[in-house]
């Protein structure tokens, strides 16, 4: 069979694929639901599922039902089909990812998640059309190593020592590399991503100014696009994110005394969400972006195709 490497990164609030992004949003069907405006309908077990933009609640432990496997076969038929590649009787690799802090324990367990539901093949409907696939094999990255080691790879060479910080929709991250290595005394998550944010800001404006804000009203503020809110409204959104920026430096300061003395990589889509507070704070010396959301998911397929190189002896 020809073997396809599909690197996919399993978010707390988007699955992200090299070229696909969307939210971790999943709503089920027990019979067919009519396609509306070309929207994609999956098939799996005789259940039927289409993508929400309303995302699930927050899982520590994504394992814990079948809702990311969905998100996953979701994630394969879209990948595939902006590739333009056909799934069906291929052998796929699987290059995803863990946060830092989880990797040493989680992983065995997402591996299986993922074989467990493959032992018998991959077989699903997508559009109305049949896929079958085989799942080869699962190989797990540690989050933001990945991305870094493809997108920066260049601030190892020339510095001994690199913290990166992913800030993300459950969870903000810290991975410290040291000599092109982690550094695996100091592995953090924090569950305090921008959901936590927008919910704070959207009950603070509810409270203060009687508006109600969705999270792309929200996002919309921090992102600097246009809007019509009144401008006091947009002062307090932006203070707020402010505020919010240096309470979660504050708690990466147990662990990195000092961001100042070394270069700070930053990533994740809550990073693009507050370029201008990071960029403002005065915590940091040196600061870069990774600007590509899908950052962890290309650098998990690049590690991936890497590692099986190396075990073929390429």
């Amino acid at each position: 069979m020809a073997e396809i490497i599909m690197g996919i990164d399993h978010g707390n609030g988007n699955m992200k694929g090299v070229h696909v992004n969307f939210p971790c949003g999943l709503v089920r069907y027990t019979s067919k639901p009519g396609r509306f405006m070309n929207e994609d309908i999956l098939e799996y077990n005789g259940v039927y599922y289409t993508l929400s933009e309303t995302r699930m609640p927050f899982k520590a432990d994504k394992t814990v039902d079948e809702d990311y496997f969905i998100l996953t076969l979701f994630s394969l038929a879209l990948e595939a089909k902006e590739r333009g590649i056909t799934l069906s009787g291929k052998d796929i690799v699987l290059g995803v990812g863990l946060p830092p802090a989880d990797f040493g324990q989680q992983a065995p367990g997402f591996k299986k998640y993922f074989t467990e539901h493959s032992k018998h093949g991959i077989s699903f409907r997508f559009n109305g059309k049949p896929v079958n696939c085989y799942l080869k094999d699962v190989l797990i990255s540690p989050q933001n190593f990945a991305a870094v080691m493809c997108y920066k790879a260049s601030l190892f060479r020339q510095y001994r020592t690199v913290n990166c910080i992913d800030i993300g929709d459950g969870t903000v991250d810290l991975l410290v590399i040291r000599k092109g290595q982690p550094d695996l005394s100091v592995r953090v998550s924090d569950r305090s991503g921008m959901a936590i944010l927008r919910s704070e800001i959207s009950n603070s404006i509810q409270q203060n100014y009687g508006i109600h804000l969705e999270s792309s009203d929200v996002e919309q503020v921090l992102m600097q696009e246009a809007t019509i809110l009144d401008e006091e409204v947009v002062r307090e959104i932006q203070k707020m994110a402010g505020d919010w920026m240096q309470r979660i430096i504050n708690k990466l300061h147990a662990y990195v005394p000092d961001f100042r003395t070394n270069p700070a990589v930053f990533l994740g889509g809550g990073s693009l969400l507050l370029k201008q507070q990071i960029e403002r704070s005065s915590d940091f010396k040196y600061i870069e972006f990774i600007e590509d959301i899908r950052a962890n998911a290309v650098g998990y397929e690049k590690m991936t195709a890497l590692h099986i190189q190396k075990r073929q002896g390429v």
